[in-house]
């Protein structure tokens, strides 16, 4: 996952020969709160060496 400074976050995928490929974006928020682009709901919580994602499916 790559997180911009505007506030928009990019998943990348599996693509083909197993290169990385950008799927949907996403918006984050200071608070933890994650949106995916196909509108997944997900809170994350950070550390000094770690993020931790949770989906809610």
């Amino acid at each position: 996952m790559e997180f911009r400074a505007d506030g928009t976050f990019v998943e990348f995928l599996i693509g083909r020969g197993d290169a990385p490929e950008p799927g949907p974006t996403g918006r984050w928020a200071a608070d933890g709160r994650l949106t995916a682009g196909s509108g997944t709901p997900a809170h994350f919580t950070t550390t000094a060496d770690r993020l931790d994602i949770t989906w809610q499916h």
